[in-house]
C-alpha cells in the first residue's frame, strides 16, 4: 500500500457543502469527488509531492443489529426518535435520529437507505414526515444537536428541509430568518392541514408558524399571533385544533377552528391543573382527546377530555410516560379503545377496562422514544427505540428487530487493532460496547454486543488481537478487560480492585510500549478526597487490588472538587502522561464556574507516591473543552492541542479560528508555553467531539484531526501554522467526532461518529 505523501500547499475543499439559490441552501445527496480532484490538480500551488488521492470514506458500521448471544434487551444500533408510516401506499417508512439523520424503506422495514441527511449541514434529525399525496415529498427537522435525548437547537444552518424527489435532493424552506429570527430556536415537528395538505404548521419552542402552500418554490411562512411559548404537540378533531402548549413555567392546551388562527380559547379543566409538569402530548379518541401528562415529581397521569361536556376525567393513574419526551403514545386507527403508552422505558398496551395491562412481548430495546401503527395491517405495530427500529406483526406478541443498514450507532470511544484495522472495539451511547472482528476465523467480520448500559471508552492489545477493554457508565460498570476478544471472559477491573466507577467521565489509555500497563480513573468513594475523580495504574488487569493511586490533586495543587476527565499518552515518549482535569470552583461573587486544567507527569512509570508529587501543570490557551492532545514524536514538550469547538468569530479567515493549537513548553519552566500558534488555518470552524487526533511519526510528522466538517491532515508547514490543510475524502456524515485512528502499518484511517456509526478511509 501507498505511503501518504502530502501537498502541503493545496486548497481547502470541503467535503460537501451547500450551494446558495436565492439566499437558501441546497443539499445534494451526491457529489463529484472527481471534479474536486481535478480542481486540486489544476491548482497552481501543486508541488513535487503527491496529492492525496480523493476517494469515499466507507462505512464499517455497525449497520445491521450487532450479535447479542444473551438476546439482551440493551443491544442494539443505535437510538432511532420516530417513525412515520406513509398514510396511501404501503410500506413506506421514514425513521430518524436526533444525531445520525434521516433513513428510508419502502420495504415495510426491511431494509432501511440513508437519504441525503448525511449532507445537510447539520446531519440531526429531529422529526420528519411525508406529504400525504406523494411518497417521495418529504418534509424533515435539521437539528444542531439533540439536547439530551430531545431535539436541540437549529442552528444557522439548520431549519425545515424539503426533498420532492425521495431524498436525492434536499432544500432548506425554513431556517431561523423565516421563524424567531434566532438560531436557538428549537424545531419539534410539523404537522399537515388534515383536509388541505397544502397547509403546513411547524411546532417550535418559540410558538406556532404555519403555510398556506408548503409546496411554493419560495415559501412564505407566517406566524400563529398571540401565541407564545412553546407549541410541542397538536391534532386535530373535527373542526378544531389542538395544540399543546408552554409559556411563563405553565402548560396550556388551546382550541383552535380549523382555519382560523388569529383566537383561540383554554380547555379550562386543564387550565385549573396546578402541578409542575415536565410535557404534555395528546393523541384523539373518537372525539374525545386524550391527554398523557408527565409530572416532574408525582405519578403521571392519563386524561380523557370530554370536549362536548368540558371535562376532564383520569383513565390511568401511577404511570410513568416521561421516557421519549411523551411521544410513545398512539391509539390505534383500528380500535380507538386500545392504544400504546411509555411506561418507563418500555412501552405498554392498553384496553378497556384499563384496570390491567394487555400483555405484550418483551423482546426490543428497553429505551422506546416513539410508536405507530401500521395504517394498513392492523396487526402490525412499529417502535422507534434506543436500539434501533422494532416491528410486531401479531400485534405486539413478538418482536423483531427491523434496523438492516440503520446505521446511527453513537460512539463515544473506539479502538483500532494495529495488526488488524477490521477489528475494531467501540462504546456506544445507549447500545453498550461492541467488538467487530473475524470471531469464526473464515473471514468474515461481524459486529457482536459485548456488555449492556452505555458504552464509553474502548482500548485492544497492539501485541495481541484478543485482548481488549471495553467499558461502561451505568451501575456497577466500569472498565472491563478480555483476553478472548470479549467473546465470554469479561472482568471488571474496577471492582477488581475494589474502585469506584467514574462512569460518564470515564479516561483510560495503554502504554502501547508495555501494554499491561493501563492508566484509567476512578471516583473516590470516601476520604476527604470522596466524589474527586482521581488517575491510577495496573500492571496486570485481571490481577486483584492491583491498581495504584497515581494522583491526589487536593493535595499537590489544593484543588476540593475535581475530575480527571481525560488522559492522554504517546507510544513515542511512554513516561509523559497528561491528565485534564475540570476544576470546580466559586468566584469572588458566588458564581460557579469550571477550570479547564491540564497537567502532566513525566514518570508516569515510577513508584505511584513519586507520581502523585510529579504533576505539574500545563499552560493552555483557552479555558475551554479540550477535545483531545497529542505529543509531538520529535519533540517531548510540544503538544497539538484540539478544542470542542473552535470560535465562532475568527480573527481572520487565514487562521485563529480555536480549532487547533502547536504547543511549545519552555525546557527550563516544563508548565510555561514558550509559543503558542494556532494552525487552524482552513479548518472550517465548528464542533469537533472528543479523542479528535492522530498523530503519526510519517513523513517527518503527520497530524489528522476530525470535526463535524470532515477530516483533515497536514504536516510540516501545516503543523507549523504556515500552510494549509487537506481535506481527506468524500461523503463522509457531518456529525460530532468520538474518536479517530490512523494505522501506519495500513495506511488506514478509522473515525468513530457519534450517531453515524464507524468509517475508514484507505489511502
Amino acid at each position: 500500500m501507498a505511503t501518504i505523501r502530502l501537498n502541503h500547499n493545496s486548497i481547502h475543499t470541503n467535503i460537501i457543502r451547500p450551494c446558495a439559490i436565492n439566499g437558501k441552501k441546497i443539499m445534494k445527496n451526491s457529489v463529484s469527488w472527481v471534479i474536486t480532484a481535478l480542481v486540486l490538480l489544476g491548482c497552481n500551488e501543486v508541488n513535487s509531492q503527491d496529492l492525496i488521492e480523493i476517494k469515499p470514506w466507507v462505512s464499517i458500521g455497525p449497520n445491521q443489529p450487532p450479535n447479542s448471544p444473551n438476546d439482551r434487551d440493551d443491544s442494539g444500533i443505535g437510538p432511532v426518535e420516530f417513525i412515520r408510516v406513509f398514510p396511501k401506499k404501503e410500506g413506506h417508512l421514514l425513521a430518524g435520529s436526533l444525531s445520525g439523520g434521516l433513513f428510508y424503506s419502502n420495504d415495510g422495514g426491511d431494509l432501511w437507505q440513508t437519504c441525503g441527511s448525511d449532507h445537510w449541514a447539520y446531519t440531526g434529525c429531529a422529526w420528519a414526515d411525508f406529504y400525504p399525496e406523494d411518497e417521495q415529498i418529504w418534509f424533515a427537522c435539521s437539528n444542531f444537536s439533540g439536547e439530551n435525548g430531545k431535539p436541540g437547537r437549529i442552528g444557522a444552518e439548520g431549519g425545515l428541509m424539503r426533498s420532492t424527489n425521495a431524498g436525492v435532493s434536499w432544500e432548506l424552506v425554513g431556517d431561523y430568518r423565516d421563524f424567531i429570527g434566532s438560531p436557538q430556536i428549537v424545531l419539534y415537528g410539523t404537522r399537515f392541514h388534515p383536509t388541505n395538505p397544502a397547509v403546513l404548521f411547524v411546532l417550535s419552542s418559540e410558538g406556532l408558524y404555519y403555510t398556506e402552500n408548503c409546496l411554493d418554490k419560495t415559501i412564505q411562512w407566517q406566524r400563529i399571533p398571540n401565541l407564545k411559548g412553546w407549541t410541542y404537540d397538536l391534532d386535530f378533531i373535527g373542526e378544531e385544533m389542538f395544540v399543546a402548549n408552554y409559556f411563563q413555567n405553565k402548560w396550556n392546551i388551546l382550541v383552535f377552528n380549523l382555519d382560523v388562527y388569529d383566537e383561540f380559547t383554554k380547555v379550562k379543566p386543564f387550565e385549573q391543573e396546578s402541578r409542575i409538569m415536565r410535557n404534555v402530548t395528546f393523541e384523539p379518541q373518537r372525539d374525545h382527546l386524550l391527554i398523557a401528562k408527565d409530572f416532574l415529581k408525582e405519578s403521571d397521569e392519563v386524561c380523557v377530555l370530554n370536549k362536548a361536556k368540558d371535562s376532564l376525567s383520569i383513565l390511568l393513574k401511577n404511570q410513568q410516560i416521561g421516557f421519549g419526551s411523551g411521544y410513545t403514545f398512539a391509539v390505534s386507527p383500528y380500535n380507538s379503545d386500545e392504544f400504546y403508552i411509555g411506561q418507563s422505558t418500555r412501552v405498554k398496551k392498553q384496553l378497556p377496562p384499563y384496570t390491567k395491562l394487555t400483555p405484550i412481548g418483551f423482546r426490543y430495546h428497553v429505551d422506546v422514544e416513539f410508536v405507530a401503527y401500521d395504517p394498513f395491517d392492523s396487526l402490525k405495530v412499529y417502535l422507534a427505540t434506543h436500539g434501533g427500529v422494532f416491528i410486531s406483526t401479531n400485534a405486539g406478541a413478538d418482536w423483531e428487530n427491523k434496523s438492516m443498514n440503520l446505521g446511527i450507532s453513537e460512539v463515544m470511544g473506539m479502538a483500532v487493532s494495529r495488526d488488524d484495522p477490521n477489528q475494531i472495539v467501540i462504546g456506544c451511547y445507549h447500545d453498550g460496547s461492541m467488538v467487530r472482528a473475524d470471531f469464526e476465523k473464515d473471514g468474515t467480520y461481524s459486529w457482536r454486543s459485548v456488555n449492556g448500559g452505555d458504552g464509553l471508552l474502548a482500548l485492544i492489545d497492539p501485541t495481541n488481537n484478543a485482548v481488549v477493554y471495553t467499558s461502561n457508565q451505568y451501575n456497577g460498570g466500569g472498565l472491563y478487560f478480555s483476553s478472548d476478544t470479549a467473546k465470554n471472559e469479561k472482568i471488571n477491573i474496577h471492582n477488581l480492585n475494589n474502585l469506584k466507577t467514574a462512569g460518564w467521565e470515564t479516561a483510560v489509555v495503554m502504554d502501547y510500549k508495555q501494554p499491561n500497563v493501563i492508566f484509567f480513573n476512578y471516583a473516590e468513594a470516601a476520604g476527604f478526597n470522596k466524589g474527586n475523580i482521581n488517575v491510577c495504574r495496573t500492571t496486570n488487569a485481571n490481577e486483584k487490588n492491583k491498581a495504584e493511586s497515581l494522583s491526589d490533586f487536593n493535595a499537590s495543587h489544593q484543588m476540593k472538587s475535581y475530575k480527571v476527565y481525560g488522559l492522554f499518552n504517546s507510544p513515542y515518549h511512554p513516561n509523559v502522561l497528561i491528565a485534564y482535569v475540570l476544576d470546580y470552583v466559586t468566584d469572588e461573587q458566588g458564581n460557579k464556574k469550571t477550570n479547564h486544567r491540564l497537567f502532566r507527569t513525566d514518570i508516569a512509570h515510577g513508584n505511584s507516591l513519586e507520581v502523585k508529587k510529579s504533576w505539574y501543570e500545563l499552560e493552555h490557551p483557552n479555558n475551554s473543552w479540550i477535545a483531545d492532545v497529542e505529543i509531538d514524536a520529535y519533540h517531548g514538550n510540544y503538544l497539538y492541542l484540539s478544542y470542542g469547538i473552535g470560535k465562532e468569530n475568527p480573527e481572520s479567515i487565514f487562521g485563529d479560528r480555536g480549532m487547533l493549537y502547536q504547543l511549545r513548553y519552555s525546557s527550563s519552566n516544563k508548565h510555561s508555553i514558550k509559543r503558542q500558534i494556532d494552525i487552524s488555518k482552513n479548518i472550517p470552524s465548528g464542533v469537533s467531539g472528543r479523542y479528535n487526533l492522530a498523530y503519526s511519526k510519517k513523513n517527518g510528522g503527520t497530524l489528522f484531526i476530525a470535526t463535524v466538517n470532515g477530516v483533515f491532515a497536514g504536516t510540516n508547514r501545516s503543523l507549523k501554522g504556515k500552510s494549509r490543510w487537506q481535506s481527506i475524502g468524500v461523503d463522509l456524515a457531518h456529525c460530532k467526532v468520538y474518536s479517530l485512528d490512523f494505522n501506519e502499518k495500513h495506511n488506514v484511517l478509522t473515525v468513530g461518529l457519534f450517531g453515524r456509526g464507524v468509517w475508514q478511509y484507505y489511502f
